[in-house]
């Protein structure tokens, strides 16, 4: 009952549909500036191709999931759903489920369009690695649609803590493309900090080449468990902040 719920929620209202098309231009356009204007002779990876996905498309995503809890408390609409579920937890799980679900399908849709957009622009040589028989372009597929449902759990909670949309937005966009650069990027601070900074792992799970100066302590699996937990860690701390402030 309370997936189906959020399910008509984002379905019935306006933003989930404009923020899609938004990004499916901005990562699709990126993807055929690739395919045009590079090196004939350079293959182009499905990483490369999925750049766009990983600079536009999924974050936005990820804010659109932490907009279905702070745009409730922002207009009182809260209340009413608590009433109709008075079981917070379950409140918070449906709406994880619903954006991560959303969030990961359209990922997906939206890298194989770029793979296909890059290969319809490019030439014989950059598509050479992009055909969608070949495995690494799914796993490329399947490796950002794992990484936009978890940040999509992570959003939820980090929008059930902080209740505030700038809040949210501010910490979703300057933590992966601000803060964690930067630490990064500092010789003694990026050693010691840099593998355990949650996006970092992300990035390195999915390999799509973003700015990355940390040397992991892991592989990629060990990114992604990484990355898991962190999610995990923020949810189950956003499930008792709810129950613990919204009695």
């Amino acid at each position: 009952m309370t997936v189906r719920a959020e399910g008509i929620k984002l379905a019935t209202t306006r933003a989930p549909l404009w923020t899609v098309a938004g990004v499916v231009v901005s990562s699709l356009g990126l993807a055929v500036v690739q395919g045009s204007v590079g090196s004939p002779s350079i293959p182009i990876e499905p990483e490369r191709a999925a750049l766009g996905v990983a600079m536009f498309a999924v974050p936005v995503l990820l804010i659109l999931a932490a907009l279905t809890v702070t745009g409730e408390y922002r207009t009182g609409m809260i209340r009413t759903t608590f009433l109709a579920v008075p079981n917070r937890t379950r409140v918070l799980l449906g709406k994880a489920v619903v954006t991560s679900v959303f969030a990961g399908v359209c990922t997906a849709a939206m890298v194989v369009a770029s793979v296909v957009a890059v290969r319809m622009v490019g030439t014989d040589r950059q598509s050479a690695d992009l055909a969608l028989s070949e495995p690494a372009v799914w796993r490329t597929v399947g490796a950002m649609a794992v990484y936009a449902m978890l940040g999509s759990v992570l959003a939820v909670g980090l929008g059930a803590l902080i209740r505030h949309s700038a809040g949210v937005i501010a910490v979703l966009l300057l933590l992966p493309f601000v803060v964690e650069p930067l630490l990064g990027a500092m010789p003694q601070v990026g050693r010691r900090v840099g593998p355990l900074l949650p996006f970092t792992n992300a990035n390195a799970f999915t390999e799509v080449p973003l700015l990355q100066t940390v040397s992991m302590w892991w592989g990629p699996l060990g990114s992604l468990v990484y990355f898991a937990a962190v999610a995990a860690v923020v949810f189950a701390l956003a499930v008792v902040d709810v129950n613990r402030r919204d009695p």
